[in-house]
């Protein structure tokens, strides 16, 4: 289901528009087989932990793997481990997400480069160098220095989409192409729909609804945040009631943050934000992806929500997001 295509598209426009080069520190002609051995969302930093300790080493921690928009709780995007650099050797260089800092004189400015697939794969090491902390801070608060970051977080969403495209809702597959004629792969877990009009609610009955996917349409038109929320609300009033009459699924207008991406080079909406039960204690976060439908005049809209109390929302959600990029309308 196109799984690495967008992953591919995000380096390569990194690597040409971001980045000061974009090489690898392999021999030409070898092959590196080894495969990566740390788990999903850790990230290695490669710097002198003392200054990792001080008021600029603590800032480029929280750039490099702060907290994910739109979650009830503050989480961060990658566990982080970190090593001096004379210590990184044999299991450190396993890693699949790596940073390296480099703070000395002889570099002339501030720059983030990257490498792939150097020790293992999958792999990416991301490299920043300054020639000192107040240049690096500076760089800090480009778009730049977020789009590396995003290249780490776009190498994880590759690998859930790799297990999404070997392992998904056969249910949902097959419920989705024939009420919308596309398919999405959503997790596994996922098995129990619901339909209505126009309308599709899978959700894991079996682990008490904490992974669920929504596809729906609504009418073709240019959709702001507002708009959206609005017609979020009113689709999710009638298909996801409550036990009472005066229950609903709704959105909490005040945590909604709204992007346009461009995966596969297709423009997208993405919203992101919290979710609640009108009159009950139930609540969550949600990423919606909204995408024009052109062929058949509508806007498609794949939405993914987690219900996990006294649970860490981070790889649940982030498994969501990387289900909303199996289904991109070219």
């Amino acid at each position: 289901m196109r799984k690495h295509i967008i992953l591919t598209f995000v380096l390569l426009a990194i690597c040409g528009a971001v980045f000061t080069s974009c090489s690898s520190d392999k021999k030409e002609g070898k092959t590196v087989t080894a495969k990566a051995q740390s788990a999903p969302y850790e990230l290695l930093i490669v710097a002198d932990k003392s200054w990792l300790k001080t008021q600029v080493g603590e800032e480029f921690v929280n750039t490099v793997a702060g907290p994910i928009e739109g979650l009830p709780q503050a989480e961060p995007a990658f566990r982080v481990t970190s090593v001096n650099p004379a210590q990184f050797t044999s299991t450190f260089r396993t890693y699949s997400n790596i940073v390296r800092v480099d703070i000395s004189k002889k570099h002339k400015k501030a720059t983030a480069s990257m490498t792939s697939d150097v020790y293992c794969k999958p792999q990416v090491i991301i490299t920043f160098e300054a020639p000192d902390d107040a240049a690096l801070m500076k760089y800090l608060a480009t778009e730049s220095a977020q789009q590396a970051v995003n290249v780490l977080v776009g190498q994880e969403l590759d690998r859930e989409r790799g297990i999404l495209s070997k392992h998904y809702s056969n249910v949902v597959m097959n419920e989705t192409k024939k009420m919308f004629g596309y398919g999405i792969n959503a997790p596994q877990d996922i098995d129990e729909v619901k339909k209505g009009k126009n309308f599709l609610w899978g959700s894991a009955s079996k682990q008490e609804f904490r992974l669920n996917v929504c596809v729906y349409s609504l009418p073709l038109k240019d959709m702001t945040a507002e708009d959206f929320i609005a017609a979020r609300d009113s689709v999710m009033k009638i298909n996801i009631p409550g036990d009472r009459e005066d229950q609903w699924m709704e959105t909490d207008s005040r945590t909604v943050a709204v992007k346009i991406i461009k995966p596969q080079g297709k423009e997208v909406m993405e919203v992101r934000g919290l979710w609640d039960m009108r009159n009950d204690a139930m609540g969550g976060p949600f990423v919606s992806y909204v995408q024009t439908d052109l062929d058949n005049d509508r806007l498609i809209v794949t939405e993914g929500f987690v219900f996990a109390p006294e649970e860490k929302k981070r790889p649940l959600i982030r498994e969501l997001e990387a289900m909303l990029q199996t289904l991109i309308i070219l």
